[in-house]
Protein backbone atom coordinates (compact mmCIF):
# COMPACT_ATOMS: atom_id res chain seq x y z
CA UNK A 1 0.00 0.00 0.00
CA UNK A 2 1.38 3.37 -0.69
CA UNK A 3 2.68 5.42 2.04
CA UNK A 4 -0.34 8.20 1.60
CA UNK A 5 -3.21 5.90 1.56
CA UNK A 6 -1.86 4.38 4.60
CA UNK A 7 -1.48 7.07 6.82
CA UNK A 8 -5.17 7.90 5.58
CA UNK A 9 -6.14 4.58 6.42
CA UNK A 10 -4.53 5.14 10.14
CA UNK A 11 -6.29 8.40 10.59
CA UNK A 12 -9.69 7.82 9.86
CA UNK A 13 -9.30 4.78 12.43
CA UNK A 14 -8.25 6.69 14.72
CA UNK A 15 -10.74 9.22 14.17
CA UNK A 16 -13.60 6.44 14.20
CA UNK A 17 -11.89 4.89 17.46
CA UNK A 18 -11.96 8.40 19.05
CA UNK A 19 -15.84 8.91 17.84
CA UNK A 20 -17.04 5.51 18.67
CA UNK A 21 -14.98 4.69 22.05
CA UNK A 22 -13.03 2.20 20.01
CA UNK A 23 -16.01 -0.01 18.84
CA UNK A 24 -15.83 -0.47 15.01
CA UNK A 25 -15.96 -2.95 12.16
CA UNK A 26 -13.88 -2.28 8.62
CA UNK A 27 -15.34 -3.78 6.00
CA UNK A 28 -14.20 -3.14 2.52
CA UNK A 29 -15.80 -0.27 2.07
CA UNK A 30 -15.42 1.66 5.16
CA UNK A 31 -15.98 1.85 8.35
CA UNK A 32 -18.82 0.71 10.96
CA UNK A 33 -19.66 1.27 14.46
CA UNK A 34 -20.39 -2.38 16.09
CA UNK A 35 -23.65 -2.67 17.80
CA UNK A 36 -24.03 -5.47 19.39
CA UNK A 37 -23.06 -5.46 23.06
CA UNK A 38 -23.32 -8.32 26.12
CA UNK A 39 -26.82 -8.39 27.18
CA UNK A 40 -28.10 -6.56 30.74
CA UNK A 41 -29.48 -8.63 33.02
CA UNK A 42 -32.15 -7.61 35.29
CA UNK A 43 -35.29 -9.09 37.69
CA UNK A 44 -38.34 -8.83 36.89
CA UNK A 45 -40.68 -6.24 38.39
CA UNK A 46 -43.24 -3.97 37.33
CA UNK A 47 -42.67 -1.34 40.16
CA UNK A 48 -41.33 1.74 38.76
CA UNK A 49 -38.46 4.16 40.90
CA UNK A 50 -39.01 7.59 41.29
CA UNK A 51 -36.03 8.30 39.00
CA UNK A 52 -37.98 6.03 36.17
CA UNK A 53 -41.11 8.05 36.47
CA UNK A 54 -38.92 11.10 36.01
CA UNK A 55 -38.59 9.57 32.52
CA UNK A 56 -42.57 9.34 31.61
CA UNK A 57 -45.22 11.13 31.01
CA UNK A 58 -47.07 12.68 34.02
CA UNK A 59 -50.70 11.45 35.06
CA UNK A 60 -52.70 14.37 33.95
CA UNK A 61 -51.02 13.70 30.01
CA UNK A 62 -51.42 10.40 30.22
CA UNK A 63 -55.36 10.57 31.10
CA UNK A 64 -56.34 13.26 28.60
CA UNK A 65 -54.19 10.86 26.15
CA UNK A 66 -56.82 8.84 27.07
CA UNK A 67 -60.25 10.38 27.16
CA UNK A 68 -58.61 12.10 23.41
CA UNK A 69 -58.63 8.39 22.40
CA UNK A 70 -62.03 7.17 23.50
CA UNK A 71 -63.63 9.78 21.96
CA UNK A 72 -61.81 8.89 18.78
CA UNK A 73 -63.19 5.27 18.73
CA UNK A 74 -66.70 6.63 19.60
CA UNK A 75 -67.11 5.82 22.86
CA UNK A 76 -68.42 9.63 23.74
CA UNK A 77 -69.85 9.02 26.97
CA UNK A 78 -67.22 7.22 28.12
CA UNK A 79 -63.86 9.07 30.66
CA UNK A 80 -60.78 7.57 32.49
CA UNK A 81 -62.25 6.11 36.03
CA UNK A 82 -58.53 4.58 36.86
CA UNK A 83 -55.10 4.47 35.52
CA UNK A 84 -51.66 3.34 37.28
CA UNK A 85 -48.23 3.59 36.05
CA UNK A 86 -45.77 0.07 36.12
CA UNK A 87 -44.01 -2.18 34.04
CA UNK A 88 -44.93 -4.86 31.27
CA UNK A 89 -43.88 -8.27 32.81
CA UNK A 90 -41.40 -9.61 30.72
CA UNK A 91 -39.85 -6.39 28.37
CA UNK A 92 -40.13 -4.29 31.52
CA UNK A 93 -41.59 -1.29 29.31
CA UNK A 94 -42.84 1.37 31.62
CA UNK A 95 -46.79 1.84 30.54
CA UNK A 96 -49.96 3.85 31.88
CA UNK A 97 -52.83 1.42 32.40
CA UNK A 98 -56.10 2.55 32.71
CA UNK A 99 -59.62 2.10 31.68
CA UNK A 100 -63.24 3.55 31.54
CA UNK A 101 -66.56 1.61 32.65
CA UNK A 102 -66.14 -0.47 28.97
CA UNK A 103 -62.78 0.16 27.50
CA UNK A 104 -59.09 -0.89 29.22
CA UNK A 105 -56.22 1.07 27.58
CA UNK A 106 -52.16 0.72 27.40
CA UNK A 107 -50.22 3.96 26.81
CA UNK A 108 -46.02 3.97 26.17
CA UNK A 109 -44.94 5.31 29.69
CA UNK A 110 -42.16 7.74 27.73
CA UNK A 111 -43.86 8.54 24.42
CA UNK A 112 -47.79 8.58 25.10
CA UNK A 113 -48.72 6.56 21.78
CA UNK A 114 -51.47 4.14 21.93
CA UNK A 115 -49.92 0.55 22.68
CA UNK A 116 -53.13 -1.15 23.11
CA UNK A 117 -57.23 -1.41 23.48
CA UNK A 118 -59.30 -3.87 24.73
CA UNK A 119 -63.28 -4.07 24.52
CA UNK A 120 -65.45 -6.83 25.58
CA UNK A 121 -68.11 -8.17 23.26
CA UNK A 122 -70.56 -7.79 25.92
CA UNK A 123 -70.45 -3.91 25.35
CA UNK A 124 -71.78 -4.39 21.93
CA UNK A 125 -75.14 -5.82 20.36
CA UNK A 126 -74.41 -8.04 17.94
CA UNK A 127 -76.63 -8.41 15.66
CA UNK A 128 -78.06 -12.03 14.74
CA UNK A 129 -76.92 -11.82 11.05
CA UNK A 130 -73.66 -11.10 11.76
CA UNK A 131 -71.74 -13.10 8.97
CA UNK A 132 -69.32 -12.14 6.65
CA UNK A 133 -67.17 -13.52 3.89
CA UNK A 134 -63.60 -12.97 3.92
CA UNK A 135 -63.22 -10.63 1.14
CA UNK A 136 -66.01 -8.55 2.80
CA UNK A 137 -63.42 -8.74 6.15
CA UNK A 138 -60.44 -8.02 4.04
CA UNK A 139 -62.19 -4.52 2.71
CA UNK A 140 -63.15 -3.82 6.62
CA UNK A 141 -59.83 -4.98 8.05
CA UNK A 142 -57.90 -2.15 5.34
CA UNK A 143 -60.61 0.61 6.67
CA UNK A 144 -60.08 -0.10 10.15
CA UNK A 145 -56.22 -0.13 9.69
CA UNK A 146 -56.97 3.88 8.14
CA UNK A 147 -59.39 4.36 11.04
CA UNK A 148 -57.35 3.28 14.27
CA UNK A 149 -53.30 4.04 12.95
CA UNK A 150 -51.68 6.13 14.27
CA UNK A 151 -52.38 9.89 12.79
CA UNK A 152 -48.82 10.77 12.09
CA UNK A 153 -47.83 6.86 10.66
CA UNK A 154 -48.62 7.16 7.18
CA UNK A 155 -46.38 4.23 5.98
CA UNK A 156 -47.23 0.83 4.11
CA UNK A 157 -48.59 -1.59 5.45
CA UNK A 158 -49.36 -5.36 4.45
CA UNK A 159 -51.95 -7.48 5.57
CA UNK A 160 -50.93 -10.36 6.32
CA UNK A 161 -53.16 -12.41 8.41
CA UNK A 162 -56.61 -12.21 8.29
CA UNK A 163 -58.34 -14.90 11.10
CA UNK A 164 -61.32 -15.93 12.70
CA UNK A 165 -63.01 -17.13 15.88
CA UNK A 166 -64.47 -20.13 13.63
CA UNK A 167 -63.55 -22.71 11.37
CA UNK A 168 -66.20 -21.45 9.16
CA UNK A 169 -66.43 -17.55 7.49
CA UNK A 170 -70.14 -16.85 7.74
CA UNK A 171 -70.23 -18.61 11.83
CA UNK A 172 -67.26 -15.79 13.02
CA UNK A 173 -68.53 -13.33 15.19
CA UNK A 174 -65.02 -11.49 15.51
CA UNK A 175 -62.11 -11.03 12.77
CA UNK A 176 -58.80 -10.36 13.73
CA UNK A 177 -56.02 -8.56 11.06
CA UNK A 178 -52.25 -8.16 11.22
CA UNK A 179 -50.43 -5.96 9.54
CA UNK A 180 -46.99 -5.39 9.14
CA UNK A 181 -45.06 -2.39 7.69
CA UNK A 182 -42.97 -2.66 4.32
CA UNK A 183 -39.60 -1.48 3.43
CA UNK A 184 -39.39 -2.41 -0.44
CA UNK A 185 -40.05 -6.72 -0.36
CA UNK A 186 -38.94 -6.62 3.27
CA UNK A 187 -41.42 -6.59 6.18
CA UNK A 188 -40.35 -5.71 9.87
CA UNK A 189 -42.77 -7.91 12.93
CA UNK A 190 -41.73 -5.25 15.21
CA UNK A 191 -43.51 -2.67 13.49
CA UNK A 192 -46.57 -4.81 13.44
CA UNK A 193 -50.81 -2.71 13.87
CA UNK A 194 -53.42 -6.19 14.86
CA UNK A 195 -57.04 -5.38 14.94
CA UNK A 196 -59.87 -7.45 16.11
CA UNK A 197 -63.54 -6.82 15.67
CA UNK A 198 -67.12 -7.96 15.58
CA UNK A 199 -68.59 -7.97 12.22
CA UNK A 200 -71.57 -5.93 10.36
CA UNK A 201 -71.06 -3.14 13.06
CA UNK A 202 -67.64 -3.19 12.90
CA UNK A 203 -67.38 -2.54 16.96
CA UNK A 204 -63.52 -2.57 17.63
CA UNK A 205 -62.85 -5.81 20.18
CA UNK A 206 -58.82 -5.46 20.40
CA UNK A 207 -55.83 -3.13 18.80
CA UNK A 208 -52.21 -3.82 19.81
CA UNK A 209 -49.76 -1.27 17.93
CA UNK A 210 -45.83 -2.54 17.95
CA UNK A 211 -43.57 0.73 17.02
CA UNK A 212 -40.44 -0.38 17.03
CA UNK A 213 -38.37 1.42 14.36
CA UNK A 214 -36.21 -0.18 11.38
CA UNK A 215 -32.90 1.31 11.49
CA UNK A 216 -32.43 0.71 7.20
CA UNK A 217 -28.83 -0.48 7.78
CA UNK A 218 -26.90 -0.92 4.58
CA UNK A 219 -26.10 -4.51 3.43
CA UNK A 220 -22.28 -5.26 2.89
CA UNK A 221 -22.02 -8.45 4.15
CA UNK A 222 -22.36 -11.20 1.67
CA UNK A 223 -24.48 -14.65 1.83
CA UNK A 224 -21.14 -16.66 2.03
CA UNK A 225 -19.95 -14.85 4.74
CA UNK A 226 -23.15 -14.68 6.67
CA UNK A 227 -23.32 -18.74 6.88
CA UNK A 228 -19.58 -18.78 7.64
CA UNK A 229 -19.82 -16.78 10.70
CA UNK A 230 -23.01 -18.39 11.70
CA UNK A 231 -21.79 -22.04 11.42
CA UNK A 232 -18.33 -21.03 12.88
CA UNK A 233 -20.10 -20.13 16.18
CA UNK A 234 -22.55 -23.19 15.92
CA UNK A 235 -19.55 -25.48 16.44
CA UNK A 236 -18.21 -23.58 18.97
CA UNK A 237 -21.85 -24.02 20.46
CA UNK A 238 -22.77 -27.71 19.35
CA UNK A 239 -20.05 -29.95 19.85
CA UNK A 240 -22.09 -32.88 19.64
CA UNK A 241 -24.73 -31.72 16.86
CA UNK A 242 -23.39 -31.96 13.10
CA UNK A 243 -24.93 -29.49 10.51
CA UNK A 244 -26.35 -30.95 7.74
CA UNK A 245 -27.81 -28.38 5.87
CA UNK A 246 -27.76 -24.51 5.68
CA UNK A 247 -29.50 -22.00 3.79
CA UNK A 248 -29.55 -17.97 4.58
CA UNK A 249 -31.72 -14.68 3.20
CA UNK A 250 -32.58 -11.49 4.17
CA UNK A 251 -34.92 -10.39 6.55
CA UNK A 252 -35.36 -7.74 9.10
CA UNK A 253 -35.07 -8.62 12.36
CA UNK A 254 -34.53 -7.12 16.28
CA UNK A 255 -31.61 -7.58 18.11
CA UNK A 256 -32.22 -10.59 21.11
CA UNK A 257 -30.12 -12.84 23.77
CA UNK A 258 -30.75 -16.02 22.32
CA UNK A 259 -27.68 -16.80 21.28
CA UNK A 260 -25.68 -14.82 24.40
CA UNK A 261 -28.28 -17.62 26.49
CA UNK A 262 -27.65 -20.48 24.38
CA UNK A 263 -23.86 -19.87 24.61
CA UNK A 264 -23.66 -19.02 28.40
CA UNK A 265 -26.37 -20.95 29.50
CA UNK A 266 -26.79 -24.11 27.21
CA UNK A 267 -27.86 -26.89 29.28
CA UNK A 268 -30.78 -24.21 31.06
CA UNK A 269 -31.68 -22.54 27.68
CA UNK A 270 -31.80 -26.16 25.63
CA UNK A 271 -34.24 -27.59 28.11
CA UNK A 272 -36.53 -24.46 29.20
CA UNK A 273 -35.34 -24.73 32.39
CA UNK A 274 -33.30 -20.95 32.83
CA UNK A 275 -35.15 -19.56 35.48
CA UNK A 276 -37.79 -21.27 35.65
CA UNK A 277 -38.86 -24.21 38.12
CA UNK A 278 -40.87 -27.53 38.02
CA UNK A 279 -44.18 -27.55 39.81
CA UNK A 280 -45.71 -30.39 38.29
CA UNK A 281 -45.35 -32.84 35.66
CA UNK A 282 -45.59 -31.16 32.80
CA UNK A 283 -46.01 -27.31 34.84
CA UNK A 284 -43.21 -24.56 35.56
CA UNK A 285 -43.77 -21.09 36.95
CA UNK A 286 -40.69 -18.19 37.34
CA UNK A 287 -38.06 -18.44 39.95
CA UNK A 288 -38.45 -16.01 42.53
CA UNK A 289 -34.84 -15.02 41.87
CA UNK A 290 -35.08 -15.15 38.49
CA UNK A 291 -32.45 -13.17 36.69
CA UNK A 292 -33.55 -12.04 32.85
CA UNK A 293 -31.28 -10.70 30.04
CA UNK A 294 -31.83 -8.25 27.70
CA UNK A 295 -30.12 -6.30 24.79
CA UNK A 296 -31.10 -3.08 23.55
CA UNK A 297 -34.11 -2.32 21.33
CA UNK A 298 -32.43 -2.45 17.80
CA UNK A 299 -34.26 -3.35 14.92
CA UNK A 300 -31.82 -4.46 11.58
CA UNK A 301 -31.38 -5.65 8.50
CA UNK A 302 -29.74 -9.39 8.70
CA UNK A 303 -28.88 -12.15 7.44
CA UNK A 304 -31.47 -15.13 8.78
CA UNK A 305 -28.85 -17.96 8.47
CA UNK A 306 -30.73 -21.67 9.29
CA UNK A 307 -28.79 -24.13 10.34
CA UNK A 308 -29.97 -27.69 9.91
CA UNK A 309 -29.38 -30.46 12.39
CA UNK A 310 -31.27 -33.74 10.70
CA UNK A 311 -33.93 -34.84 13.09
CA UNK A 312 -33.01 -32.05 15.42
CA UNK A 313 -34.71 -28.45 15.41
CA UNK A 314 -33.29 -26.34 13.80
CA UNK A 315 -31.32 -22.77 15.16
CA UNK A 316 -31.26 -19.69 13.37
CA UNK A 317 -28.44 -16.95 13.59
CA UNK A 318 -29.46 -13.28 12.98
CA UNK A 319 -25.96 -12.14 11.13
CA UNK A 320 -25.75 -8.31 10.98
CA UNK A 321 -25.81 -7.29 7.28
CA UNK A 322 -24.06 -4.49 7.55
CA UNK A 323 -21.24 -5.20 10.65
CA UNK A 324 -21.72 -9.12 10.63
CA UNK A 325 -22.10 -9.71 13.80
CA UNK A 326 -24.61 -12.24 15.59
CA UNK A 327 -27.15 -9.94 17.01
CA UNK A 328 -30.17 -12.84 17.85
CA UNK A 329 -31.26 -15.63 17.02
CA UNK A 330 -34.36 -17.78 17.74
CA UNK A 331 -34.66 -21.72 18.46
CA UNK A 332 -36.64 -22.91 15.06
CA UNK A 333 -36.56 -22.17 11.23
CA UNK A 334 -37.16 -18.31 11.19
CA UNK A 335 -37.49 -18.68 7.66
CA UNK A 336 -39.69 -21.34 7.50
CA UNK A 337 -42.04 -19.82 10.01
CA UNK A 338 -42.52 -17.02 8.10
CA UNK A 339 -43.36 -18.37 4.67
CA UNK A 340 -45.70 -20.93 6.69
CA UNK A 341 -47.55 -17.33 8.26
CA UNK A 342 -48.05 -15.83 4.75
CA UNK A 343 -49.02 -19.20 2.79
CA UNK A 344 -51.35 -20.68 5.80
CA UNK A 345 -54.51 -21.25 4.25
CA UNK A 346 -56.66 -19.79 7.16
CA UNK A 347 -54.92 -16.14 5.97
CA UNK A 348 -55.37 -13.92 3.58
CA UNK A 349 -52.28 -12.55 1.68
CA UNK A 350 -51.80 -9.22 -0.17
CA UNK A 351 -50.71 -9.70 -3.72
Amino acid sequence: MPKRNLTKLVATFALATTLTGGLVYATGSGIYDKIWKQPESYKITQNVTDKEKEECISEQEAEKIGNEYLQKIGFTNETIQKMGLHKEWFSQEKVWGMGSQKVTLTIDGKTGNIKSVNIPTWQYTIPYDYGITREEAREVARKLLEKYRPENDKSEYELISLKRNSEQDEEAYIWYADFYKKYGDLINPSEKISIGWIPTINGLYSLNIENKKYEDNEQKISKEDAIKIATEKDKQIEKEKEIKETKAEIRIKEMNENVYLRENFKEEYENGTLNMEKTGKNTYKLKDDAVMYKTEERVRKVWCVVVSYGDVPSYTYYIDSTTGEIIGGNRCDDLNNENLLKNDPNNVIEK
